[in-house]
């Protein structure tokens, strides 16, 4: 039997329950009263909830209604700044007018996210020295008048400053560079703010990013707020894995080892002028140069990812390693002498540690000597070569232990829920990598009528996704749906290659036929413009690669067909996923089918679910991978795709296109 705060929360979402007074054409959803209920039960018996809940199904009232309900205090962490800032802005408010409650909410982000009022000082002064144009001139001027007028120092919320302006990093702080309670702005510091209404919030919306960093205690500028509270949700829990995985490696970065020699010069000259400070940061930006340049010569190549262990010539990167120790080093005793000079030169003090510290270390990794290693667990060493820049990682190949650990030390319900969690009905895969083997595991469909609001077609006699061809075929075969629908498409590639390749070609085609068609593409313009002009202008084709994927909602007549050129299996050549399959595969296990499989289905579950946002919505997804009909395994992918009509047939794919066509009330 129900107990009795499991039928409380159940009315809420009844046909005449509270969310039917503030919903518009309200009708209740089985697949949410059950989520509810389920988090009010977890929440009664205290243990933690794996929750798939399909597009539609209304998941965040699902988990928000049982905790304001009890008077809990909750803990929301998400992937991304877009579903933060509809939770604190749009439905929290939305939910507790329904309820009629009332709840302190805080929203907080990274510190990234807010002006550094003490950086923007030291850039309004040095302007001609961090400012690398013009343009980055006036950015840097109109991001002064809006700290002087703004109450929370958002960066996002100047409209008038890119999101990719230059000028960005020298204005906000990192854990790095933050000088904490030393600062002459620490009372009045938009981060320390937002900071403190967090703490004071019975609902607090973070992002993952926090949330981990809360677990480690990595900035010590972060409280610790997990114990603090009594339900911790994680919404768009399947982007948690990867999250984890960058959050978790310990990285040198050639460019922050030059924006810490900058930094320097900054300070340093206000100390001592006798210091040649900007000598140091010259020898410092050509030791970086050398290793860039020798890294990029010995792989014949400005891009790759490698791991250390396969890397034959890492002999040759000794030398340049040794150069910019060198030149560190000189930094490191101009800045200790001083250390004492201001609150910036300790902190400087102590980012030249550091840096020696990474440095000392991937010198010894490239000499081939034992090196004592500050994490536990299998660590993978592993470098991204880039035309400017070289990041040295080590990686530990699992966290489980650690999100096990935090979940078990703060002995409260968690709820990890998303859209996409399961492989083919199976939450193994999934629960193994966040350490949570003992959650207890539900899904629910979404209550859109799939089978009559999509279409799936496969294409049957495109070359194999490996062909050299395979992305020309694909513009070619998907040109004539675009075509008919006059734009309204998503074009979903695998690769920014394969993007480059499907968008030429789409261009080329509505050129030579006369076409009117208006070919957007991912890095041509920011997202958020490239979405914008997408739902505004006529005849649009968005083609991106993983930024479009996943977290894009598109209700309604701009968007009836969505292309995915291949089955989004994990990039062979990546590090980290060789390292994990070698591990697998030593223990006995297949890692094709323990990752690649369970990977590559929740990524296009996520790529498919783009196309129904809406229980109006009609389209057609267009799958150009032969696999899923030849291959034993394309079954599984098969299964686990939305319900939609599926078919083989050109013909019969186009006729449901043009049913699509007209305007959706």
């Amino acid at each position: 039997m129900p107990s009795e705060f499991v039928k409380e929360v159940a009315d809420v979402f009844a046909k005449d329950g509270p969310l039917s007074k503030v919903t518009a054409n309200y009708t209740p959803r089985p697949s949410q009263i059950e989520f509810a209920t389920s988090v009010a039960e977890a929440l009664e018996q205290g243990k933690t909830l794996v929750a798939e809940a399909g597009t539609g199904t209304g998941k965040t009232f699902a988990y928000l209604v049982p905790a304001l309900l009890k008077d809990q205090k909750v803990l929301i962490s998400t992937a991304g700044k877009t579903l933060q800032d509809q939770l604190f802005t749009k439905d929290i408010p939305a939910l507790l007018k329904a309820l009629g409650m009332g709840c302190r909410v805080a929203l907080l982000k990274g510190r990234s996210n807010y002006i550094c009022k003490q950086r923007l000082e030291h850039a309004l002064q040095e302007d001609s020295y961090v400012a690398k144009s013009r343009e980055e001139v006036v950015h840097l001027h109109r991001i002064k008048k809006f700290a002087g007028q703004s109450v929370t120092g958002e960066r996002g919320d100047i409209i008038d400053v890119p999101e990719n302006s230059g000028i960005w990093p020298e204005v906000t702080s990192t854990g790095e560079n933050c000088l904490g309670a030393n600062c002459d702005h620490y009372n009045d510091c938009f981060v320390m703010q937002a900071r403190e209404k967090a703490k004071e919030a019975q609902l607090l919306v973070i992002n993952h990013h926090l949330f981990l960093a809360d677990i480690s205690l990595k900035d010590n500028q972060i409280t610790d707020f997990l114990p603090e509270f009594d339900l911790v949700v994680l919404d768009e829990a399947h982007q948690l894995t990867n999250i984890a995985t960058n959050f978790f490696s310990q990285t040198l970065n050639l460019y922050e080892v030059r924006n810490l020699a900058a930094d320097a010069v900054s300070q340093g000259y206000g100390v001592n002028k006798q210091i040649d400070w900007n000598g140091i940061y010259k020898t410092i930006s050509n030791a970086c140069d050398d290793l860039i340049s020798t890294t990029h010569n010995i792989l014949n190549t400005k891009d790759k990812q490698l791991a250390v262990a396969k890397f034959k010539d890492k002999h040759l990167l000794v030398e340049p390693f040794k150069k910019l120790l060198n030149a560190v080093e000189k930094l490191s005793n101009a800045v200790h002498v001083h250390k004492e000079a201001s609150p910036e030169m300790t902190k400087l003090d102590e980012r030249c540690t550091e840096a020696l510290e990474l440095i000392e270390y991937w010198r010894d990794v490239f000499s081939g000597k034992a090196v004592s290693r500050s994490m536990k667990g299998p660590l993978l060493d592993w470098f991204t070569v880039k035309p400017k820049n070289i990041f040295f990682n080590t990686t530990p190949l699992s966290y489980a232990e650690m999100l096990k650990s935090a979940r078990e030390v703060q002995g409260k319900p968690w709820v990890l829920t998303s859209a996409t969690l399961a492989a083919n009905g199976n939450f193994k895969h999934f629960v193994d990598q966040v350490g949570l083997e003992d959650a207890e595991t539900k899904s629910w469909e979404s209550p859109f009528d799939f089978k009559a609001q999509g279409m799936l077609y496969i294409t049957e006699d495109l070359p194999i996704p490996s062909a050299p061809n395979f992305s020309d075929e694909v513009a070619k075969r998907i040109w004539p749906f675009i075509k008919k629908n006059k734009g309204r498409a998503f074009v979903l590639c695998t690769t920014l290659r394969a993007m480059e390749v499907i968008s030429e070609a789409l261009r080329y085609f509505a050129e030579t036929e006369g076409v009117s068609m208006n070919i957007l593409v991912q890095n041509e313009q920011s997202k958020q413009e490239l979405l914008r002009r997408f739902r505004s202008e006529e005849n649009s084709v968005l083609v991106g690669s993983m930024s479009f994927w996943e977290g894009v909602d598109i209700k309604g007549d701009a968007l009836s067909l969505v292309v995915i050129d291949k089955i989004p299996f994990p990039p062979p050549d990546d590090p980290v996923f060789e390292g994990r399959s070698k591990e697998l595969e030593a223990e006995g296990k297949s890692s094709f089918n323990e990752i690649s499989i369970p990977e590559a289905i929740m990524l296009l579950k996520q790529g498919a679910g783009r196309l129904i946002r809406d229980e109006k919505d009609e389209g057609l997804l267009i799958l150009c991978d032969n696999r899923l009909l030849s291959k034993g395994y394309g079954t599984k992918i098969w299964k686990s795709l939305p319900d939609f009509a599926r078919t083989k047939v050109f013909d019969t794919a186009m006729n449901f296109l043009e049913r699509c066509q007209e305007p959706r009330g």
